[in-house]
């Protein structure tokens, strides 16, 4: 049964809609982000009991070389100090401090991706910047969690519940700076939900995306001697065709994904551009079918170089480009080596499946996207990615994104009555370990 979002909610969500959290890994510009999780704890403390027990932004000293974006570091290098200060993560708990078996972690982005337009609601329909990913799910958690305490005045006698708040989710990211960062102070529950759109399941694996990029650093030419310099454009063009062709089938072999994400050299009709990015992104389900993705691209990207410079040496306009085609171009991973999403729990997927919700199948595991819930696997956790709407559906990261009103309702009565299933359970494990120290 759903839980009905009433005028607090609502309102709580036109306001988080109107505020800019467009993450700085796009736009390069701070945002309203810390201001924006101020405003969603405001509701949890004041109007629920919640408490903040953390918010503030990552020591950039607790990066790690290995597995951070490349991108990271060159953000943080372009805006100085300004990066790190307004992109904090808020951690909200319900109940003391209890270990992980009776704890409940929920976790949302605040941050969005680019492309701002005016948020409205008429009654039935949200429509806004982060709408379905993910303000709107992060209210709508609230919702849930203030019907079950209210269903179960006792509840957190027994249960403690953490709200993770973060940033750093979007612009390629990957949650190095946001829900690694918590998850590694240890706000971490028995069972970890990952508000995400979903589309009617649950995911307790998904893939992981590498990104490669291809820049072309050579000389410009004017189109009246185009001779005189190298064409990036031409170069890119060819390599993007290439990779596709000769990567895309053992990719998808092995149930990975492969999308060129952007080549950019120019505007200009009368110009020859000799400097420009070609950007790949690789999505993969385990980490050793990664490491053979990476190393293919590598070998194909080496093997089309060569392969231009014989096909396009004889081209006048095209002779230095080819010639000099080795020297000129390289590869850089902009991030490579993440971890996956992928753990089971009988007893776990057993409670869930009791309350109605559907595992994402096997066989559809491509179905499953790169979210930041690959930071929380742990031998003793279960953790799923679990949210309203669908990420093409409902236009998320597209103009005119929106989520209806039911969809979030039906949402925060879904996770009432997790919340209130897993009090029983966690309650009776209690009892268990209670009767064996007797």
């Amino acid at each position: 049964m759903s839980v009905r979002l009433h005028e607090e909610h609502t309102s709580l969500l036109i306001k988080l809609l109107q505020m800019n959290t467009i993450t700085p890994m796009e736009t390069g510009l701070p945002s309203e982000i810390t201001r924006a999780q101020l405003l969603y704890a405001n509701y949890a403390v004041n109007r629920l009991g919640g408490e903040v027990v953390y918010h503030e932004s990552i020591d950039k000293g607790q990066l790690g070389e290995e597995g951070t974006p490349l991108s990271i570091y060159e953000r943080a290098a372009e805006m100085g100090p300004s990066f790190w200060d307004n992109q904090t993560n808020m951690v909200i708990r319900f109940g003391p401090k209890r270990p992980a078996e009776q704890t409940i972690m929920f976790n949302f982005h605040m941050d969005t991706v680019d492309g701002r337009f005016s948020a409205s609601f008429d009654g039935d329909l949200f429509i806004g910047r982060g709408a379905v990913d993910m303000k709107g799910p992060g209210v709508a958690l609230l919702a849930g969690i203030e019907a079950a305490i209210q269903q179960e005045p006792a509840l957190l006698d027994d249960l403690t519940l953490l709200i993770q708040c973060v940033a750093g989710e979007e612009g390629g990211a990957m949650g190095v700076y946001g829900t690694k960062a918590l998850v590694d102070k240890g706000y971490i529950g028995r069972l970890n939900v990952f508000a995400e759109p979903s589309d009617g399941v649950y995911f307790d694996r998904s893939s992981t995306s590498m990104t490669a990029r291809i820049m072309v650093l050579g000389d410009d030419a004017t189109d009246d001697a185009p001779h005189t310099g190298h064409n990036a454009t031409v170069l890119l063009g060819f390599l993007a065709h290439t990779l596709m062709k000769e990567l895309t089938g053992r990719i998808e072999g092995e149930g990975g994904k492969m999308c060129i994400a952007g080549i950019h050299t120019g505007m200009m009709h009368n110009k020859v551009y000799g400097q420009g990015q070609l950007l790949i992104n690789l999505a993969y389900t385990s980490v050793e079918s990664g490491r053979r993705m990476e190393r293919w691209l590598e070998e194909v990207y080496r093997a089309a170089l060569d392969l231009f410079t014989s096909e396009f040496s004889s081209l006048s306009a095209a002779v230095r480009t080819a010639r000099d085609a080795h020297d000129i171009c390289h590869l850089t991973w902009l991030k490579r080596g993440l971890p996956v999403l992928s753990n089971r729990d009988p007893a776990l997927e057993g409670l869930l499946n009791d309350l109605g919700w559907k595992r994402n199948p096997d066989d559809f595991a491509e179905h499953a996207f790169t979210c930041d819930a690959m930071w929380a696997q742990h031998p003793d956790y279960y953790t799923i990615v679990f949210g309203p709407g669908s990420l093409g559906g409902n236009h998320a990261h597209a103009d005119g994104e929106y989520i209806e009103l039911q969809e979030l309702e039906k949402y925060a009565g879904q996770i009432r009555d997790l919340v209130c299933a897993y009090h029983e359970h966690a309650s009776m494990h209690k009892s268990r370990v209670e009767e064996m120290m007797r």
